[in-house]
């Protein structure tokens, strides 16, 4: 069982990296500063953490657990969907099924905002990406049986980096999109995606032809 004042701890201390990293890289921050910021001695920090980088990867590896709980909760609704339906359509309760996930961006905006920033580092946004591209691979497998698919190399390649540069590309929106969440409801948001991916070169996602050049 989690310790709550263990728990209250690690999240005040999180919590004080966040605001240090508003103002300062990662890589000027210092210890001093993140005690002074959450109120706490060095010992306490030193109980926890045996540097910045080391809270700092426990703040990321925090968020992403959330996050996929978030995400794992919407897969889960991708069993209704009509896939007889037209492909607009489709693509709209795709976005229905992303409630909880964006709920939590909303939640968590301040946290994506400031590790993704330029005084993050690039580890968050891999951790990001890579749960992306995983995610976009299970969800395409609730709707289609990818390992029968019988997929040339170079077929495997082309989905490889469909599915990398549309992950890369709807991390970019999302982060453009929570510049405006004080003007933009969840709604909003999935309705602003939902027009990207109507103007998206979706065909970029199919898998294409062996005979391609």
């Amino acid at each position: 069982m989690v310790d709550i004042r263990i728990q209250n701890t690690k999240s005040n201390l999180i919590s004080a990296l966040l605001t240090c990293l508003e103002e300062k890289r990662i890589n000027e921050l210092k210890v001093k500063d993140i005690i002074k910021t959450a109120g706490v001695s060095s010992r306490t920090f030193y109980q926890y953490y045996s540097d910045v980088n080391s809270l700092l990867k426990d703040a990321e590896d925090t968020f992403i657990t959330d996050y996929l709980k978030s995400v794992e909760k919407d897969r889960e609704n991708l069993a209704d969907i009509d896939l007889n339906l037209p492909v607009q359509e489709q693509l709209e309760a795709v976005l229905n099924s992303t409630k909880n996930t964006i709920a939590f961006c909303f939640e968590r905006k301040k946290e994506i905002q400031v590790l993704l920033s330029d005084n993050g580092d690039i580890r968050f946004y891999n951790l990001i990406f890579k749960a992306g591209c995983d995610e976009f691979i299970k969800r395409m497998g609730e709707v289609n049986d990818i390992e029968n698919l019988n997929m040339t190399e170079k077929e495997q390649m082309k989905l490889t980096i469909s599915v990398q540069v549309f992950v890369h590309s709807m991390i970019g929106l999302i982060r453009v999109l929570l510049n405006y969440s004080d003007r933009l409801s969840p709604y909003d948001v999935r309705q602003n995606i939902l027009v990207f991916l109507r103007n998206a070169p979706i065909s970029n996602l199919s898998l294409g032809s062996a005979e391609d050049n």
